[in-house]
């Protein structure tokens, strides 16, 4: 459907569906936008009660709204909230710093973020042991971390930080079983973040009982697929290539500035 103001004939017909699954017979509809009254009229069949069209009681309008969200963020709904949401994405290969900056980003631009499931699930299901994962155990990762990223999408404050993406579940598969895992694909396919992070891997390298691919050739090479994979599904990403972990995180800082547009 095209976006406001046009498309109002894909938008009708499916108000029309809607109400008549429904059985909603609607004598009025009462809007403040004037400029949408005759259609209306024209596409629903419906006439059209105008509700403060100067704005004197609530000073603010759709239209203000879907130009600067972010500025006007407080007159959303909640349960529209989410439709706006950006979505930043950090991954990396492992020990790269990703949870600790995503915490630090949530705690900056004050709202969620949605923690890598997969060390949870290691903890809760395999009893600490990443060894024992099997092929079998990467949907049910992917999954679990679908529902912590709707989480932090629902309840986010402009901007939702996760830490890791499904390409990565996906190269991790890839690396420790050999090949990819369809349902890990699918979620890579329905999950698109506005803004990809993917940080360089030379940062020191701590062992903390769920890594194992500490050596430099292990870390390259781990980085190296997992630029291969972002690009085989057309995922652009900026790659951040600082060393230390304070220029890295004003960095991300920058990049998320810049791509909110300084809104809000």
């Amino acid at each position: 459907m095209e976006p406001y103001p046009h498309g109002w004939d894909v938008w009708s017909n499916g108000i029309k569906a809607f109400m008549a699954e429904k059985g909603i017979q609607p004598s009025w509809i009462y809007t403040s936008e004037e400029a949408d009254a005759p259609q209306y009229l024209e596409h629903l069949g419906i006439e059209t009660v105008l509700v403060d069209p100067e704005r004197t009681f609530m000073n603010i309008s759709g239209a203000q709204i879907r130009e600067n969200p972010f500025r006007y963020w407080e007159y959303i709904p909640t349960e529209v909230k989410p439709f706006f949401v950006r979505t930043v994405a950090i991954l990396g290969g492992e020990s790269s710093g990703k949870s600790t900056l995503v915490n630090k980003l949530a705690n900056i631009f004050n709202t969620t973020s949605a923690w890598e499931y997969g060390r949870d699930y290691v903890f809760s299901h395999l009893g600490g042991d990443e060894m024992a994962l099997q092929y079998s155990d990467y949907d049910k990762i992917a999954l679990g971390h679908a529902q912590y990223i709707d989480f932090a999408v629902k309840y986010a404050n402009k901007v939702a930080f996760i830490d890791t993406d499904f390409v990565t579940t996906q190269a991790f598969c890839k690396k420790y079983e050999g090949r990819e895992h369809p349902f890990v694909q699918a979620l890579i396919d329905e999950y698109r973040f506005d803004l990809v992070i993917l940080l360089e891997n030379n940062t020191p390298w701590v062992a903390d009982g769920l890594r194992s691919l500490g050596s430099s050739v292990d870390r390259k090479a781990f980085q190296s697929l997992l630029v291969e994979m972002l690009k085989e599904n057309n995922i652009e990403f900026v790659h951040v290539k600082e060393a230390d972990y304070d220029g890295r995180f004003l960095r991300c800082v920058e990049l998320v500035k810049e791509m909110m547009g300084e809104q809000g």
